[in-house]
């Protein structure tokens, strides 16, 4: 990846782009969240799983693509500030959930039990799988077609949803990993750096 320009849409990388990108981000992410803890206490066991899995990837999908398709990155300049659009997100969500979700206890906070009483140990690690996701994302766009990145992405995004439903089916079927939402989030994380090298290979 050199940071040498490449002809096409010119990237939207102004810091009002930037900003005002990642909180629309920030505020669809909070909706997300929100529905995923709604279907977890309205359902249970094998529906709630299939659920919490299609929220879980159409979102995972909307936060690695949506942040290149905002910011049209066409270097590896613009590519950072398209990573900053999710990395604002997430402080975004951050804000929403302390101010409006924690008051109103819409899920349990296991892991600030875990940390003594502090969300503070694992909120920073959420920011950074926001900035890598949308990393893996933008390499995805970066080599897709010049001509019409937009479309390449799409197909990109499903691409990499149809491998993490591979990734988990065979995790699961083969007993190496319990029938759990966690597991489809990891399968994500595993689709988007497969897909990031396929598209790095086909470019070459």
């Amino acid at each position: 990846m050199t940071s040498t320009a490449r002809p096409g849409p010119v990237a939207r990388d102004d810091p009002r782009n930037v900003i005002v990108s990642g909180i629309k981000l920030g505020a669809i992410s909070t909706l997300l969240i929100v529905a995923f803890a709604l279907a977890s206490r309205a359902l249970s066991g094998a529906p709630m799983v299939i659920v919490q899995i299609a929220i879980l990837w159409a979102g995972g999908a909307l936060y690695s693509f949506l942040p290149a398709v905002l910011v049209r990155p066409r270097d590896a300049d613009s590519m950072g500030w398209a990573v900053m659009v999710a990395v604002i997100a997430s402080v975004v969500f951050t804000i929403l959930d302390t101010a409006i979700l924690r008051p109103l206890k819409l899920y349990s906070w296991t892991w600030d039990a875990i940390g003594g009483g502090s969300g503070f140990w694992y909120i920073p690690i959420w920011w950074m799988i926001s900035a890598f996701i949308a990393w893996m994302g933008c390499l995805i766009y970066a080599h897709r077609t010049d001509r019409n990145p937009e479309a390449g992405v799409v197909a990109g995004a499903i691409q990499t949803v149809a491998i993490a439903a591979v990734v988990f089916a065979l995790l699961t079927a083969l007993k190496l990993a319990p029938f759990h939402a966690a597991v489809a989030g990891l399968s994500l994380g595993l689709a988007l750096v497969a897909r990031a090298g396929v598209a790095a290979l086909q470019k070459r």
